[in-house]
């Protein structure tokens, strides 16, 4: 009886990449990846591409800021002046997971990471390749770690890229795609298709109507909100998928059960020497199936994207399921 897939909602290209990296030596990394590796993409774009790089001028002010693709990744919240650390409210088209937690790396050691990007830098991919090679040269963290890359390889495990060169095609893939697949992987293994697990730290989107962005607690509204937030900065709702989410947004119903921890999590800013402390949730819920059934195209999809904030630091993952 699942009504899934709102054939209004724009398509949304994406191109998985897996990165492996061969340490070079020994040395430590921090344990929190994502955002070590993020800031080293950010910073060597910034060293490659950016003009205003030793200047003060924000990238909305930037006179070619529609041909940027440092603006095309980070959007217009994105200030390439403050770490990252301390824009939550950025939604990057591009997603970083690394699940290897280690800090002791030994020679020969390997560190694998997947980046997904989206819509036109799809057609960039190989940049990023470059990118991550020449950080691999400089040094990646506080104790600049170098490394080879040894392979990039697509979403299937298909080798791409290796021995510095490229050896096949990337395939793009498209979030329809995605959300078919999902379901039909759901229905066909008997998952509880109404729980929601989140994979990583999640930090909701809130609406700001208290003057206060930071949410304390895992509600129905913060989480429809972080969904339509997150879709709405892509550009890819019609006007029936917001009437939907709007219908979303104000069904305090929706959630049938949770089981939530609200803890903390400190991130180093090493250029200021200071220490900030975000809330993060981590658990599971359990969703009304007849209530949001009409929705679950939207849930699927930000599987892929990612919701809430902090993205930039590997918060806002979740699976259904």
């Amino acid at each position: 009886y699942l009504q899934i897939w709102g054939k209004t909602l724009k398509n949304i290209n994406y191109l998985c990449l897996k990165f492996t990296l061969g340490i070079l030596h020994d040395c430590q990394l921090p344990g929190k990846k994502v955002s070590t590796l993020t800031g080293a993409m950010l910073s060597k774009f910034k060293k490659l591409y950016c003009i205003n790089r030793n200047n003060s001028v924000c990238c909305m002010e930037c006179k070619i800021r529609d041909i940027c693709m440092i603006f095309e990744m980070m959007g217009e919240k994105f200030d390439k002046n403050a770490p990252i650390a301390m824009q939550s409210d950025v939604f990057p088209r591009f997603i970083i997971n690394c699940r290897d937690g280690r800090t002791i790396f030994k020679e020969n050691d390997t560190l694998e990471f997947e980046l997904i990007i989206f819509d036109n830098l799809t057609e960039l991919f190989i940049q990023y390749i470059y990118v991550f090679e020449t950080i691999g040269q400089s040094g990646l963290g506080p104790e600049k770690a170098r490394y080879e890359l040894l392979s990039v390889s697509d979403g299937k495990g298909n080798i791409i890229y290796k021995n510095t060169l490229l050896t096949g095609n990337a395939p793009v893939s498209d979030i329809r795609e995605y959300i078919s697949s999902r379901l039909d992987y759901c229905l066909n293994n008997r998952k509880n298709i109404s729980r929601m697990t989140l994979l990583s730290s999640v930090m909701l989107n809130s609406d700001c109507k208290n003057g206060n962005k930071k949410v304390f607690f895992f509600s129905a509204e913060a989480f429809s909100y972080s969904i339509r937030e997150r879709l709405s900065r892509l550009n890819v709702l019609e006007k029936e998928d917001e009437e939907k989410l709007n219908e979303l947004l104000s069904d305090k119903r929706i959630i049938n059960g949770i089981n939530m921890k609200l803890t903390k999590i400190d991130y180093y800013i090493q250029n200021e020497q200071k220490t900030v402390t975000f809330p993060r949730f981590k658990g599971y819920i359990v969703f009304d199936i007849e209530r949001i059934n009409s929705y679950l195209d939207y849930f699927f999809a930000c599987e892929k994207l990612c919701i809430g904030q902090n993205i930039l630091l590997g918060f806002g993952r979740y699976v259904m399921g």
